[in-house]
């Protein structure tokens, strides 16, 4: 009888331990869920959310123009050298102005010499429109 009544103390003391620790628990979980879920916790996590999002965009901005400045810077060096190779020299300090050659100036044609295209023949406005039945048809 004392083995019992020892295993129902104990089945008693560990379930009703247990449920304590598991209301505990989730009152706990609960708690932390209503304090997220505040408004002021929202503000807060929203601003740390945007100032990540914003550092992270303006780092990537930096390296973009970061690295558009040295393939420029090496492009341009590029273009000097194959100056140079052409024979071109210049200080890189002084751009060179390469113009394109003028077109010659069209010859003159006086107003009696040129033809004139011929008119084209406007035809009637009842030429135009296609003809159109009656609305008197749809009642037939």
């Amino acid at each position: 009888m004392p083995k019992r009544t020892f295993w129902l103390v104990t089945g008693a003391a560990i379930g009703a331990g247990s449920s304590l620790w598991a209301e505990r628990r989730v009152r706990r979980t609960v708690q932390q869920a209503t304090a997220r879920l505040q408004p002021d916790a929202l503000v807060v996590e929203v601003g740390r959310s945007a100032r990540l999002v914003a550092g992270t965009a303006g780092s990537r901005m930096r390296d973009a123009l970061s690295s558009g400045r040295d393939e420029m810077q090496r492009r341009e060096e590029e273009l000097w050298a194959d100056l140079a190779a052409q024979g071109v020299a210049s200080d890189p300090g002084v751009p060179v102005v390469v113009r394109a050659p003028e077109p010659e100036p069209a010859p003159a044609v006086r107003s009696e010499e040129r033809p004139r295209p011929p008119r084209p023949s406007r035809p009637t406005r009842r030429r135009n429109r296609p003809p159109v039945k009656s609305p008197s048809h749809l009642a037939k």
